[in-house]
């Protein structure tokens, strides 16, 4: 699928998610937002089940685990990939609450259809109000991995330490370290 230009500094991409009953996303450090299409499914988040209605969205905090879908019928969804903390400039009123019960899916409401994504998110696009340009320390994170510089993060950041570790954690869902692991192990 197409994604415009100014959206792609935040979404990874868009998957659909079709003619299979079941389906699981690997753990990828960025945050996802699952639009069902159709059918009522299952999302299935460590051991707790949801059931995501049809035409239904939620948001998925950066997991660390894998997260399964399933259906008795063939799935029709879109799951949307945020780039590290992509969704927190699309989502930034359900933030808190997904910090508060990070393993908890978050219903945003109603899906949108595949053909409308692009002019959702450049509606809902709200520029961020940290002191850093969190993206850049995402770019420098996913292009480093594990073996990031903690001096390059801070350089970047130019906040003391203990702030930054607080948003990034606030705006990711994850420290530095596992969001590091997991973009290190989904790069190869």
């Amino acid at each position: 699928m197409f994604m415009d230009k100014k959206l792609k500094k935040y979404i990874d991409q868009y998957n659909l998610i079709e003619n299979c009953r079941s389906h699981e996303l690997m753990p990828n450090g960025g945050m996802v937002v699952l639009m069902n299409q159709e059918t009522s499914c299952k999302v299935q988040i460590e051991d707790k089940d949801y059931i995501l209605e049809s035409f239904q969205a939620i948001l998925l905090n950066a997991y660390e685990v894998s997260v399964l879908i399933e259906s008795d019928e063939m799935l029709n969804l879109i799951a949307v990939i945020f780039r590290g903390a992509g969704a927190s400039f699309f989502y930034d009123e359900e933030m808190e609450a997904l910090m508060q019960t990070p393993k908890d899916p978050i219903f945003i409401g109603s899906s949108i259809l595949k053909d409308e994504l692009d002019a959702y998110f450049k509606n809902r696009l709200k520029p961020s109000k940290l002191p850093f340009n969190i993206m850049k320390i995402i770019d420098l994170l996913d292009e480093q991995g594990s073996d990031y510089s903690i001096d390059d993060v801070l350089a970047i950041a130019n906040v003391p330490r203990k702030t930054l570790d607080k948003m990034f954690n606030m705006r990711t869902g994850l420290t530095f370290k596992t969001y590091a692991n997991l973009t290190s192990i989904h790069v190869r």
